[in-house]
Formats: structure tokens, C-alpha cells, sequence
């Protein structure tokens, strides 16, 4: 595999010649596979050679070779400071290939949690498994659950049956002052659920999250962020659809923009979920509940476009992957957020809210001003509760205005 990579027969048998001569040509084809260019399988296959001549200096056998050695070889300014993020995590896919191989020991176990770590893993399992919430919802909620048990507690036995109301004033008390509103309410909502947590498995024998304190939540007090037409027309046209990074985000912005979805569900996005035949769309939205929309023409010849011409092969079956290698599926909701931060800024557009649900405001706002009614916005956007819908009333200015009764004494 060197020979793809080297024409140079004294370069190939150099490599072929140090301490992981044996694997170096599978390690090559992993990281060829995995979609690195030429250039960075080079230097990788460098970095390697360079590891192999440290380990053989100070005189370690491959099979001493671990995640705290590779630490070790980074902790001295021998790397370029731009290329030790890549290179390290190569000598990681080196390390993992050799444990494969049964030459490396394998990686030493975690120490088993204490008390704190493992009843956040238990809430955070019955979070996943019972209530079926989003994996970003699980990591907001568990570290505010660790806080509240090692606050109570501190170093002493965790004694679950001893949790009071007073307990639960106190821990708001001393930590809402330094929260922001939105982070308030997810204390409190995550505090409610582990309480909940703890009274179903018998861990407390009465309902303390019936006693956790709400936070203020006026959100019907502003108007919600969209985009005009013409604007989402602008971000749409600022995609360079001639490469294949603008292929990508076009499609994805397209989804954002038609059907309103969350980022979410468009990262989510497999091949199956695409019926062609039929030109149907299915989602996997909150609580995993499957939602299916009609796929418009324009979506559908950016989806084909981009999976024709854009997309790596990969036996991955996410839709959308990353732009470079490795080419794995996008990370989290994150991810679109900057792909639309990014689109705004080409497009010359500052609104106050630049993450992917403007577009989902967007949406809702145009189905409102063409007549459509609360609960259909409801159904398209697939919310759970009306109260969630009815922020868009409010977008309605003019019958708004018509509601309006006139201040006492005004005589205009």
C-alpha cells in the first residue's frame, strides 16, 4: 500500500525498516479508506516513523506502547503545534490497530465510579431507556444532578432517604443567582426528573419533585425570529453548488427551510428514511415518534445531487457526513447551527438569532400570514402541546392590534 503513496523505493523500504514496518502498510490502507489525501497519509506515515525511532531511544517494545505513552510523546517540542492534533489522533488508530493485532496490552479499564458517578449513569440510562429523551437533553440534566447529590452530601455516605424539601430550597437558592432564565428552568426540570427518578425506583418515599420551585417563563413577551421569503431565498442562493461542501449544506438548509425540522433530525437523517419511489420523507423527531412529509421537487433534486456527486462513499447510512476525513456523520445539532451562521454571513444577513431553528420560526411565521391555523402549524411542526405553538399568534400584528382595548383617557 506504501507504493500508492511513495515512488520513492528508498522512502518505502525506510518505513518498511522501522519499528512498525510490519504494520505500517495497514495502517496506510485505514487511513487511505478512512478518506485522507495523499498528503496526510504521508504525514502520518511520517509521524509514525518519527514515534518508532522515540520508543526505540528510550528503548519500549511495542507492547508497552499506550494511550499515556503517546501522551508522553507529545509532552516534548519535537511536533509542529499545527499538526499534533491530527498526528496524535493517528498514533491512536496505530495504537488501536495494534491491540487488534494482539501486540499492544489492551487499554487498562476505568476504576468503577463512586456513588455520585453511577446513580447520574442509572438516572441518565432511565432518561435514554424509559423516557426516551434526546442524548443532549441526557447531558444538560446529569451534570446538574451531580451538583445537587455532591452538594448535599459532600465526601459522606449518600443517604437518598434523608432529601427534604429544605433541601431542595437550598440548592435553588444558592445556584439560581449565578443561572440565566433559560438555564434556571433546566435546573429545575432536571431536578424535577431525577426526583421523580429516585421516588418510582423507592429510593424516597414521598414526591419531592412535586415541591421543586418554578422559574418565571414569560416567552410569549417578544416576538419570534424569522426570515422574509426573499431572505431565505438569499441564504439558499449563497451555497457555491459546484462544490461539494455547498451541495451539502444546500440540501441541508432546504430541509431546515421546507419542512421546518430541527437540527436534530436533519443530523439524524438516514438513506432509508428517503422514499423515492414513493418521493416521501420520514423523521425521526422527539420521543423517536416517526413523522413523514411529501418530498417537493427542489428537495429532492438537492438530495439526489448531493448523494450523486457530493457524497463520500462510506458504509455509513447517515445522509449527511462530514466535509473532511474522517468521513462520519455530523457530530450534534452544533454542527447545523454553524452551517447556518455560516450561510447568513454570506448571504450579508445579521438577524439576532442565527441557529438553525430561525428557519423552523421562518416556516411557521409563512404558514400563519397564508391562513393556516394554529393547530395545522402544530401538526407540520410536530409539537406536542398547543402552548408550544402559540407563540405565532403573536406574529399576527394586525389582529392583534384589532384586539387591543384603548387606554382610559385616551382620546385619539
Amino acid at each position: 500500500m506504501l507504493d500508492k503513496f511513495y515512488s520513492d523505493a528508498r522512502a518505502i523500504s525506510r518505513h518498511r525498516a522501522g519499528m512498525f514496518g510490519a504494520y505500517i502498510d495497514g495502517f496506510t490502507t485505514r487511513r487511505s479508506s478512512d478518506g485522507y489525501t495523499l498528503n496526510s497519509v504521508r504525514d502520518d506515515v511520517s509521524t509514525v516513523s518519527r514515534f518508532g525511532r522515540w520508543l526505540t531511544m528510550r528503548r519500549l517494545p511495542i507492547a508497552a506502547i499506550s494511550e499515556k505513552i503517546i501522551a508522553d510523546f507529545y509532552g516534548i517540542p519535537h511536533v509542529p503545534t499545527w499538526r499534533q492534533h491530527g498526528s496524535n489522533a493517528a498514533l491512536h488508530v496505530l495504537l488501536a490497530q495494534l491491540r487488534r493485532a494482539g501486540v499492544s496490552t489492551e487499554a487498562v479499564p476505568p476504576s468503577d465510579p463512586n456513588v455520585v458517578e453511577q446513580l447520574t449513569m442509572e438516572f441518565g440510562r432511565y432518561l435514554r431507556e424509559e423516557r426516551s429523551l434526546a442524548e443532549a437533553t441526557i447531558v444538560n440534566y446529569c451534570p446538574e444532578v451531580a451538583r445537587f447529590i455532591s452538594g448535599r452530601f459532600g465526601a459522606g455516605s449518600i443517604e437518598l432517604a434523608n432529601l427534604c424539601v429544605a433541601d431542595l430550597h437550598s440548592f435553588v437558592s444558592l445556584h439560581a443567582r449565578d443561572y440565566s432564565t433559560r438555564r434556571v428552568q433546566l435546573m429545575l426540570t432536571a431536578l424535577r426528573s431525577f426526583l421523580h427518578f429516585l421516588y418510582l425506583r423507592g429510593d424516597i418515599d414521598s414526591r419531592l419533585d412535586e415541591h421543586v420551585p418554578t422559574a418565571p417563563n414569560w416567552r410569549q413577551t417578544k416576538l419570534p425570529k424569522y426570515l422574509s421569503d426573499d431572505d431565505i431565498e438569499r441564504v439558499l442562493a449563497s451555497c457555491d453548488r459546484d462544490s461539494a461542501i455547498g451541495q451539502r449544506d444546500y440540501a441541508i438548509l432546504l430541509l431546515l427551510a421546507r419542512f421546518g425540522l430541527r437540527a436534530g433530525e436533519v443530523v439524524s437523517l438516514e438513506l432509508d428514511d428517503i422514499q423515492w419511489e414513493t418521493a416521501e420523507i420520514s423523521v425521526c423527531g422527539k420521543g423517536k415518534q416517526r413523522k413523514r412529509f411529501p418530498l417537493p421537487d427542489d428537495v429532492g433534486e438537492a438530495l439526489a445531487s448531493y448523494l450523486k456527486n457530493a457524497r463520500r462513499s462510506s458504509p455509513l447510512r447517515r445522509v449527511f457526513l462530514c466535509a473532511k476525513a474522517p468521513y462520519q456523520g455530523l457530530g450534534n445539532s452544533s454542527t447545523l447551527d454553524t452551517i447556518v451562521r455560516n450561510a447568513l454571513l454570506r448571504a450579508g444577513l445579521d438577524p439576532p438569532f442565527k441557529g438553525a431553528h430561525l428557519f423552523r420560526h421562518s416556516l411557521a411565521t409563512k404558514m400563519l400570514r397564508n391562513g393556516a391555523t394554529l393547530s395545522e402549524i402544530g401538526q407540520i411542526l410536530h409539537h406536542t402541546s398547543p402552548d408550544t405553538t402559540s407563540i405565532y399568534a403573536k406574529v399576527d400584528v394586525t389582529g392583534l392590534r384589532s384586539l387591543a382595548q384603548p387606554w382610559p383617557g385616551d382620546r385619539s
